[in-house]
């Protein structure tokens, strides 16, 4: 749960009585997933639901003005879990299968995983597990035919299709804008809506 508050006074009381209200029903909150935390630019931020979420300030680009604003993207354990996962899928044990398999068993776990943090400030953090996704690839190709790790990146490289397959994170973000719906959806005749 987050709880939003405008002053330290008031995050205390809704601490204080949260507290309360789960005593009733028998239950206490985790002290090491309940703090209070001061939202600022240049603060710590906090990680909530895969997300971190920081204050920033945006740079003022072409004459426009600076703008704070709150933005999130994949927090440190969604990225480790993100890694563990291709580890996983491309670990030695696997080296039987093909390639294209492989990739397309990553590709499996990507668009679910980038289809859940592709809203925020993201494009960083997606472009982090792409090199990753592509390094472990390029191994298990390598592992697999006993050859070098050049070896592999040539194999990705010249593919048809290119990487063996894998879907590109790239371009997929959709940051949010004030006075804008966060998610588009699409009607029944597949045209988006807000």
């Amino acid at each position: 749960m987050l709880v939003m508050c405008w002053s330290q006074h008031q995050a205390e009381r809704a601490l204080a009585r949260l507290t309360g209200l789960l005593a009733g029903l028998g239950l206490e909150p985790k002290p090491s997933k309940t703090r209070i935390v001061h939202l600022e630019v240049g603060g710590e931020g906090l990680d909530f639901l895969g997300f971190h979420h920081r204050l920033v300030r945006s740079r003022g680009d072409r004459g426009k003005p600076k703008v704070t604003f709150l933005a999130r993207w994949p927090a440190d354990k969604a990225m480790q879990h993100a890694r563990a996962r291709v580890r996983e899928i491309t670990d030695r044990r696997r080296l039987p299968l093909r390639p294209e398999t492989i990739a397309s068993d990553v590709n499996d776990f990507l668009r679910g995983w980038a289809g859940y943090f592709k809203y925020g400030h993201s494009a960083q953090r997606l472009s982090k597990i792409m090199k990753s996704v592509r390094m472990r690839l390029a191994r298990f190709v390598s592992k697999k035919h006993r050859r070098s790790t050049r070896f592999g990146w040539y194999v990705m490289i010249n593919s048809r299709p290119v990487d063996l397959g894998l879907i590109s994170l790239y371009g997929i973000v959709v940051a949010p804008r004030a006075g804008k719906p966060w998610r588009e959806r699409l009607n029944a005749g597949g045209e988006r809506r807000r």
